[in-house]
């Protein structure tokens, strides 16, 4: 379920680095929320720098904004975490100023979320059944 979209502005960056950064953004969601990777969506969008202003000024210095999903239920240590570890990791393989780094959590209710065709909410009921039968 989780997903992650990084908006950045200012010319793409090569495409190792793109990989680098949505592999390591993956790592990280999947290690602080502890789910199995194969749930993990990540995104770079890239925004031309004369679409963005930053701090009033276009073109302004590269910026990113972030936006990710939890279901709800995870913790605020949860979402904080993953809110500063994304920002440093922007920081260093982007190289964007920190300062410069806006994101957002996106609570969903798991009735609200589609997985295949199938609500989180009865894929959870699913879950919990199978992990009660082993």
């Amino acid at each position: 379920m989780p997903v992650v979209k990084f908006h950045v502005s200012g010319p793409r960056h090569p495409d190792q680095v793109v990989r680098k950064f949505l592999s390591e953004a993956s790592e990280k969601y999947a290690g602080v929320l502890e789910c199995p990777m194969d749930r993990v969506r990540a995104f770079y969008v890239s925004h031309a720098d004369t679409d963005v202003a930053t701090m009033g000024q276009v073109p302004g210095p590269r910026s990113v904004f972030f936006e990710f999903i939890v279901l709800e239920g995870r913790s605020l240590e949860q979402r904080q975490k993953i809110a500063q570890e994304f920002s440093e990791l922007i920081g260093r393989v982007l190289e964007v100023e920190v300062e410069l780094v806006r994101g957002h959590c996106i609570r969903v209710e798991p009735e609200d979320w589609c997985i295949g065709g199938r609500f989180a909410s009865d894929l959870r009921k699913s879950e919990i059944e199978n992990r009660k039968r082993q």
